[in-house]
């Protein structure tokens, strides 16, 4: 429910963000909570990957790849609406599809491809950049866009891109190996999350100061912590920031037990929300974005408790929501095959 109350804030929140204290913690969940939705979605995967594990469960790479090949021409549709949000729909088809490939692998070599995903991920996209300038001034893709545009958006070009926010999957599909009950392991989780925060502040601070002297180029780009800028230090510092509210909401979640239920419920009609909100954005602009933090947050505020009242409201009648219901209903298909 966090994530997608981030993600709301940053939709309906005024763009630039003004600079001034209000600002500052209204920005707070810019570039942070896509960031958590993928390193859930890492987590789930696995998830899945264990269920499969069992006799009734069935689960199979192939159930990714279905997965990816509905939420690809959803997202490239919902893209074509006015609503002013880059989607990222399309992108997680790309992260179901790269899942599929490596969901049987062990998790010392998922280590390692986080490793590689988090160093040598920026550091490849900032050289096709500077050498494929070209790739990365084209419109969001469409359904109308070709083949191999889409593809290079969502593998290196696009704003949500694999070889950089690869590291967030991987690093959810070991998390999702863990024992997350472990208590001790919830508390390192928001400890480790906390110090990746803090380093990532300090290297910013750092290249900043050294910036200042001399030029140094795609190293500074590498060490950036502006959102979205796809580099090292900011993955570190959105990963950091997952990292901690994941940890956190797991010991609160304990904590406060079936108090907190209604926000369980609507993270789990998270795509039904995600969708109907852009929707509501491409029709009503006008009503739900603002220009001002105070009334960007009433909006969301607004927003947030429809969306948390409806899917209590659902949930307490229906298993699952309806677009949730169609991103299952083939895997469902399949099992019953089996």
């Amino acid at each position: 429910m966090i994530a997608i109350a981030g993600m709301i804030m940053v939709h309906f929140g005024p763009t630039p963000v003004p600079d001034s204290t209000g600002g500052m913690i209204y920005d707070v969940s810019h570039g942070r909570a896509s960031i958590l939705f993928v390193l859930l979605a890492g987590i789930g995967i696995s998830f899945l990957a264990r269920g499969g594990q069992s006799k009734t469960a069935g689960f199979t790479s192939l159930d990714l790849v279905i997965r990816g090949a509905i939420l690809l021409p959803l997202g490239l549709w919902l893209q074509n609406l006015e609503h002013g949000v880059l989607v990222i729909l399309q992108f997680y088809a790309m992260y179901f599809f790269f899942a599929a490939l490596i969901v049987t692998l062990s998790t010392r070599t998922l280590i390692g491809l986080f490793a590689a995903f988090l160093i040598a991920g920026p550091i490849a996209r900032e050289f096709f950049e500077r050498n494929f300038a070209h790739w990365f001034v084209a419109d969001a893709s469409t359904l109308s866009t070709p083949p191999l545009e889409i593809m290079r958006e969502l593998l290196i070009s696009g704003y949500y891109p694999l070889i950089t926010w690869g590291s967030a999957l991987v690093l959810g599909m070991i998390l999702g190996r863990m024992n997350l009950r472990n208590v001790s392991l919830r508390w390192g989780l928001a400890a480790a999350g906390v110090g990746l925060v803090v380093v990532s502040s300090l290297l910013d601070t750092l290249v900043r100061v050294v910036s200042d002297i001399s030029t140094y180029g795609s190293i500074a780009s590498l060490m950036s912590d502006e959102a979205h800028s796809q580099s090292i230090v900011w993955m570190m510092d959105a990963i950091g920031a997952s990292l901690l509210v994941l940890g956190l909401c797991l010991v609160i979640g304990d904590l406060a037990g079936r108090v907190v239920w209604p926000l369980a419920a609507t993270g789990q009609l998270a795509l039904t929300i995600y969708v109907g909100h852009l929707i509501l954005l491409d029709r009503y602009t006008d009503l739900l974005r603002r220009d001002a933090v105070g009334e960007a947050a009433v909006s969301v505020g607004l927003f947030m408790l429809a969306a948390i009242l409806l899917a209590t409201a659902w949930r307490a009648l229906i298993p699952i929501g309806p677009l949730e219901a169609v991103f299952r209903a083939p895997s469902m298909i399949l099992r019953r095959m089996r």
